[in-house]
């Protein structure tokens, strides 16, 4: 008896007392919070690196200028979180929900981003380098003046894609549906379409210079001005282009 009520004051003993899974996590003493339910905290500028976050509830959570190297967002539900200036490198959002995101400049490098659905999601700026991005869903993102150099967007979607002046150098995008997506100006030298399947898209002024369109069906989409020289193109299928030197393609 003696025993059970010293344990009990212990307890409530107000210096012994737990801290809520936000301090925890904002103190450091904590590294995972597993399907928390975090909607609408604010992490703003905080240390978060290698936290795992995995099926936590992050909607509408702000990680402006966080840094979060190496954290895990595995099927997380991060509708509308703010990503702005966080550095992210080398973080996994594998099957996560990340729709209307806001990644403004964030430091994506080295990410795995595999199946995640970024449906519209804000990522102008960011740096996506070495990104792994296989049957991820970038449908209605704004993409424009991205850095996605050697990623791996494999069979993923782009719907309306926006990547105006991106940087996609050696990026793959096999087996990629890109439909009405803006890819004008992008620096896209020795990039992969090989298999995708792009309609109605505008490459005006792209640099496709050593592009591999093997296998790709392309239509109705515009090259107009764009720098295709020495693409690859065996068993690739063009039709009703508007070509580099401005031609209608029967």
């Amino acid at each position: 008896m003696k025993l059970v009520l010293a344990l009990v004051l212990a307890l409530a003993a107000p210096g012994l007392a737990y801290a809520g899974p936000v301090e925890d996590l904002l103190s450091g003493a904590r590294k995972e919070c597993r399907g928390c339910d975090l909607h609408g905290v604010s992490f703003k500028k905080a240390d978060l690196s290698g936290v795992d976050f995995t099926g936590a509830n992050l909607e509408g959570t702000s990680f402006h200028r966080a840094v979060l190297a190496g954290a895990i967002f595995d099927k997380a539900d991060a509708v509308g979180a703010n990503f702005n200036l966080a550095d992210l490198s080398n973080a996994s959002f594998k099957n996560a929900v990340l729709t209307n995101a806001l990644f403004y400049e964030a430091q994506l490098s080295g990410a795995k981003l595999d199946g995640a659905d970024l449906k519209g999601a804000r990522l102008q700026h960011a740096r996506l380098t070495r990104v792994s991005a296989v049957h991820a869903d970038f449908d209605q993102a704004v993409m424009s003046d991205a850095r996605l150099n050697n990623a791996d967007l494999t069979d993923a979607s782009l719907l309306r894609t926006n990547l105006q002046n991106a940087s996609l150098g050696h990026t793959k995008f096999d087996g990629t549906v890109i439909d009405n997506g803006g890819l004008l100006d992008v620096k896209a030298a020795d990039t992969s379409f090989t298999g995708a399947r792009i309609t109605l898209t505008d490459f005006y002024g792209a640099d496709l210079r050593n592009a591999d369109f093997s296998h790709a069906q392309v239509s109705g989409s515009r090259f107009t001005t764009a720098d295709m020289s020495g693409i690859k193109s065996e068993a690739a299928h063009f039709v009703g282009n508007f070509m580099a030197d401005g031609h209608y393609q029967d």
